[in-house]
């Protein structure tokens, strides 16, 4: 809500425009780690939890590559690696319940924290001195299996791209963020999308058969060669090895070729632009809430808005229309 306070200001006051957008941004971030940070206080100040071991990881995860240069009033550090130490180890992360361990012994450990901790150090020399891949997040951009543990932050370390999470679960979406090219305006994009190109029908596989001297040869058809590939897909590729991210950027030509099933647009009031991401995965379906649009796996928001009756981040009530 006070991020939002700012952008209405820089909306309506020009000479503060770049300073309530700067505060926008910081604000908006800072709702974004108290809102993971809530489920990690929940776990480690009651008995009980009703998040899933994968979901606490996943959170302790995306906290702990956020808190890398400042920790915001509030939020512990000691809590969210105390979490990632203990769902680490369930989970089969060894190398990275290690990694979160031996944190813990240079920070300052509530007392009721201390004997569990211990025991866990001492625990942990036991195990294997790696990750179960079961849980190594993957770039959807490039096909990339990043580690756990990443210096780079909630970004690829190959491509540089910027993960989307699950506002839920906090497990990676299959979305890759994209941006105009200079000149089209949100509406046109919008409109682009809506149009889709019609689909080329595809010539179907024939066999071919070559009869030389006494031997005979079957063949595919060469025109399998000739199908032509998603405009977006060829858009993803990017020059190996840079320090420096380089983002995707479409022009009308993609834009039209995209299905409005597969685009999800943060329409975010002026004077921002709009936000546009692509998901590479059609049948996982994704759900956006129309007002903070935070994106979620449809199942867990449909589940979240049946126990609450409201979005489970902004907690706008459902049956209340968007702006």
């Amino acid at each position: 809500m006070l991020s939002m306070q700012c952008l209405d200001i820089a909306r309506e006051k020009k000479e503060k425009q770049l300073e309530m957008l700067k505060k926008f941004h910081h604000f908006q971030n800072l709702a974004e780690l108290y809102h993971a940070y809530h489920s990690i206080q929940r776990y480690t100040d009651e008995p009980f939890s009703s998040h899933l071991p994968e979901a606490l990881f996943n959170i302790s995860r995306f906290l702990l590559h956020n808190l890398t240069k400042e920790t915001p009033l509030g939020i512990s550090k000691v809590n969210t690696l105390f979490a990632l130490a203990k769902q680490s180890k369930a989970l089969g992360a060894y190398k990275l319940a290690r990694h979160a361990y031996d944190k813990l012994q240079g920070l300052r450990i509530p007392t009721r924290f201390q004997e569990s901790i211990e025991l866990g150090s001492l625990t942990i020399r036991s195990k294997p001195f790696h990750d179960s891949e079961d849980f190594v997040p993957m770039c959807y951009r490039c096909s990339t299996n990043n580690p756990l543990l990443n210096n780079q932050g909630n970004v690829c370390i190959n491509c540089r791209q910027p993960f989307v999470f699950s506002a839920s679960s906090y497990e990676v979406l299959p979305l890759v963020q994209f941006y105009l090219e200079e000149g089209i305006t949100d509406e046109e994009a919008v409109a682009l999308i809506d149009r889709e190109a019609p689909k080329t029908e595809q010539k179907k596989d024939t066999w071919q058969e070559t009869t030389i001297g006494d031997s005979q040869t079957l063949h595919l058809d060469d025109d399998m060669a000739k199908i032509e590939a998603d405009p977006f897909t060829a858009k993803l590729s990017f020059e190996q090895g840079g320090s420096d991210f380089v983002p995707v950027v479409v022009n009308r030509e993609v834009l039209q070729s995209m299905s409005k099933r597969d685009v999800l647009i943060k329409r975010w009031p002026k004077p921002l632009r709009w936000h546009y991401y692509r998901s590479l995965l059609p049948d996982v379906s994704i759900t956006m809430c129309p007002t903070c649009f935070q994106m979620f796996h449809s199942e867990d928001y449909e589940l979240l808005v049946l126990q609450h009756n409201c979005c489970p981040y902004c907690r706008r009530p459902i049956d209340e229309s968007s702006p």
